[in-house]
């Protein structure tokens, strides 16, 4: 009997440390400066993130800024707002998520990432080179709980089209991937991934921050 409750209260603990998901971090989080807002999301099974409002979203000719020193030179000229910086975090225990990219646009360098949700509204986020024991550098963002933050009246018309229309040319980009496949690969992957609904949802958000633009402008 007694081996029994000892089981069960294994069993019990068990599901409870591995109980976070994805779900879990998925959102809009300040870096630790809170001058720029990075939004989580899941891609497959991992999390990746991509810097979606600046607090100074222009450089000091008043023109959005881009990354300029990404090594990749047909990189440089992208919109830093809308840009992916995160990519491939697994989750791989309790309140971690292992084995990410992380791009750094004010040193254009990656470095691998480790993530630890401290509480549901805390996140701390460390690069590194080589393994993860091994620290580099660490920071703690905090979850965005203000609401839509493109109410925020420090990001400008200009910033908000120029990510509508990056967010807008991911979904055609993925249209046109499936497009390409086998019909029955399609279905599957649509199945699986519950890709329309997904689609519905990013295009009617899309929509919703375009006729927010229209009622400003009047």
């Amino acid at each position: 009997m007694k081996k029994i409750i000892l089981t069960l209260l294994f069993v019990v603990s068990s599901v409870f440390a591995f109980g976070q998901t994805n779900a879990d971090v998925v959102g809009q989080w300040y870096n630790a400066e809170e001058d720029v807002m990075i939004t989580l999301f899941e891609e497959g099974q991992t999390v990746s993130g991509k810097i979606t409002w600046m607090k100074f979203p222009n450089d000091e000719n008043g023109k959005p800024k881009t990354d300029p020193l990404n090594p990749n030179e047909s990189l440089r000229a992208r919109a830093r707002i809308g840009m992916g910086m995160m990519s491939g975090f697994s989750h791989i225990a309790a309140k971690v998520w292992d084995n990410g990219n992380l791009y750094d646009p004010k040193k254009g360098k990656t470095y691998s990432g480790m993530m630890t949700l401290k509480d549901a509204n805390t996140l701390n986020l460390r690069g590194y080179i080589g393994f993860s024991f091994i620290g580099r550098s660490s920071s703690t963002w905090t979850r965005n709980l203000d609401g839509d933050i493109f109410r925020n009246e420090t990001i400008g018309k200009g910033n908000v089209l120029t990510q509508l229309r990056e967010d807008l040319m991911k979904i055609i980009e993925v249209i046109e991937n499936i497009s390409l496949k086998p019909a029955k690969e399609v279905i599957q992957r649509i199945e699986k991934e519950n890709l329309l609904i997904k689609l519905r949802e990013d295009l009617m958000k899309i929509i919703q921050k375009i006729e927010e633009l229209k009622k400003a402008e009047h």
